[in-house]
């Protein structure tokens, strides 16, 4: 560099430039004074003329004395460039070199669970520092209302980004009913992060079909003859056995009336001899003493479970193509956390940081903003609400800042070459 600006000089001072006029160009172009007055003053030594004496000197300063000192000055100025340069490669890139930083979110499919059955949740883990791939811990605990651990489980993961799971964690059929928090730890690289949710243990209900006298129910009662025979029931009791038509009848001999035994839906019936005076329950193409199970909790569950999980992730998907219908159907959830949950993927899916400001948790809404500044949209910074995510977006934006004036001094930094500078006018230099 130093050679290209010896050359430079020398041919400007041909052109006819005063040293002072070179000296202003180049100081402009981002050189350093010292090293612009050693080049000039070692040209001129050259070229036969005198150096400018320094304000500092009180006398003539001869020709060795002058060699001598400018020698100096380009030498401590290729010094202080080359250091510079050393320095940048040493130090710069530690600088901008990025560490594990983790954040976890849990979402839980269900507000309320049974003893032994599974806590169900979404577990979202934002990686917003190096994008390494690097393996963390998961730890996983349920808490009851004094904080003793009832439930836990552990596991470890392979994170490089951002990146999303659904987890289940048994519980114990022994818990008893009340309030519960399941916690999650993030170890990695000697840090920790965490989230927590809270759910409640109901008790299980035990439904006891309704009992009721009918001709199912292995007794005798109603106006029958014998057990669920006769009367109301209909048939005939003989041979130890209810019988369809009176003994000693032909077999297509029927009673005339409709009865529980006739093989004939009549009377108030809901099926075959079945249902209405007959008693029982008619489903499954047959009659049975006791009513259709309901679905029970688990299988409630389970359905809910999957008709959340997959409304959000149609929406997540839908919200590439059309973020604006995606985001309706966010808002149209009755739940706060998953609607603002559902509204973050949203706005991260399709790239557009408007929708984060719809969500109600400040927590919510700043990590929705994340993606955002990472990737070097800082407006968003003013958004943010909670201190560490200020802090975070303030740091990026400072080193994003730097990093641009060091670019730009890189740039203007190069000797302005001859051709791009027209005859009889001076090159332009950059503020």
């Amino acid at each position: 560099m130093v050679d290209a600006l010896l050359k430079y000089v020398s041919e400007q001072l041909k052109k006819g430039y005063q040293p002072s006029q070179i000296k202003d160009v180049l100081v402009r172009q981002g050189y350093s004074p010292a090293l612009v007055d050693g080049v000039l003053e070692s040209v001129l030594l050259k070229r036969g003329g005198a150096p400018r004496p320094s304000p500092a000197q009180a006398g003539p300063i001869s020709s060795s004395s002058s060699s001598s000192s400018s020698s100096i000055i380009v030498l401590g100025g290729i010094v202080a460039i080359i250091a510079i340069i050393v320095l940048g490669i040493m130090f710069v890139p530690k600088m901008f070199t990025k560490e594990a930083l983790l954040d976890v979110m849990t979402t839980p499919d269900q507000g309320s669970y049974h003893p032994g059955e599974e806590v169900g949740f979404d577990l979202e883990i934002f990686n917003m520092g190096s994008k390494d791939r690097f393996d963390i811990t998961l730890i996983y605990r349920v808490l009851d209302e004094k904080e003793n651990v009832v439930a836990s489980k552990e596991e470890t993961v392979a994170v490089s980004t951002s990146t999303s799971y659904h987890k289940n964690v048994d519980l114990p059929t022994s818990m008893k009913p009340g309030d519960y928090t399941l916690k999650v730890f993030a170890n990695y690289d000697k840090k920790i992060a965490t989230s927590s949710f809270s759910f409640k243990i109901e008790p299980k209900e035990i439904v006891l079909p309704e009992q009721r006298e009918s001709c199912f129910d292995k007794k005798q009662n109603q106006d029958e003859t014998e057990v669920d025979c006769g009367g109301v029931c209909g048939g005939y009791w003989y041979n130890e056995k209810c019988n369809a038509v009176p003994s000693g009848s032909q077999p297509t001999q029927t009673a005339k009336e409709g009865t529980c035994r006739d093989g004939i839906k009549n009377q108030d019936e809901s099926g075959i001899d079945c249902g209405g005076v007959c008693g029982g329950y008619w489903y499954d193409l047959k009659c049975h003493d006791e009513p259709k199970p309901a679905s029970t909790s688990q299988d409630l569950l389970i359905v809910s479970k999957k008709s959340t999980g997959a409304k959000l992730i149609d929406l997540k998907v839908q919200a590439k193509t059309d973020p604006e219908g995606a985001n309706q159907g966010c808002l149209a959830s009755d739940e706060d956390k998953i609607r603002d949950t559902c509204i973050k993927s949203v706005a991260q899916a399709s790239m557009q940081s408007k929708y984060c400001e719809l969500i109600i948790s400040d927590n919510e809404r700043d990590l929705c903003y994340y993606p955002f500044f990472m990737q070097g949209d800082y407006a968003v910074c003013e958004k943010l609400v909670l201190k560490e995510s200020l802090q975070t977006c303030a740091q990026l934006k400072q080193i994003s800042g730097m990093t641009q004036n060091l670019q730009a001094q890189a740039t203007t930094a190069t000797p302005i070459p001859e051709e791009n500078t027209p005859e009889g006018t001076l090159p332009e230099g950059s503020e």
